[in-house]
């Protein structure tokens, strides 16, 4: 699991100087897995003062326990939208699928809130939804063997009764 490309699968380890003559060091060649035609070469070794990080993809078991207990995972309770962006992208930096999704469960209670409101959904809590969403379903459909799109049905069919709950908060 790759932090910003999301699932790959290496491809190789090559000894490469991108830094000039003399600073050879090894990379990992990287495809990520759906994302046709891509590819992403990064430091074996962590190097001091980079924020790219990589890390094996949970396993299944870790997963399904996920999915079965969506209603325990954390909802971010925020009402100024900055500082709710702001712990959105704290929790993203954890690099774990719990927290992601609890980013994309909050995001989705707000917009089904705010859809019942009858208000617009707010294109920040959108764009969370959308990117946290992509590399949490993509991680979970790869450890399921199963399709991104089957995984994100699935995780928002569990959210039903939390759905229910927020909305009602709501009125």
């Amino acid at each position: 699991m790759h932090e910003s490309a999301g699932v790959c699968q290496v491809a190789g380890i090559q000894e490469m100087a991108l830094q000039g003559k003399g600073s050879e060091k090894l990379y990992y060649s990287l495809k990520p897995v759906y994302t046709n035609g891509s590819h992403v070469i990064t430091p074996v070794d962590a190097v001091e003062g980079t924020k790219i990080r990589i890390r094996d993809v949970k396993s299944a078991e870790e997963i399904e326990d996920l999915m079965e207990h969506l209603d325990d995972v954390e909802v971010i309770h925020e009402k100024n939208d900055r500082v709710r962006q702001e712990l959105f992208k704290e929790q993203i930096a954890l690099f774990d699928p719990r927290s992601l999704a609890g980013v994309v469960k909050t995001a989705y209670l707000r917009k089904m809130g705010r859809i019942a409101s009858g208000k617009k959904v707010m294109s920040s809590d959108e764009k969370i939804l959308q990117s946290a969403g992509k590399k949490l379903f993509q991680e979970m459909a790869f450890a399921l063997d199963e399709e991104p799109t089957q995984i994100e049905d699935a995780f928002f069919e569990g959210l039903t009764a939390a759905k229910e709950e927020y909305v009602a908060s709501l009125a």
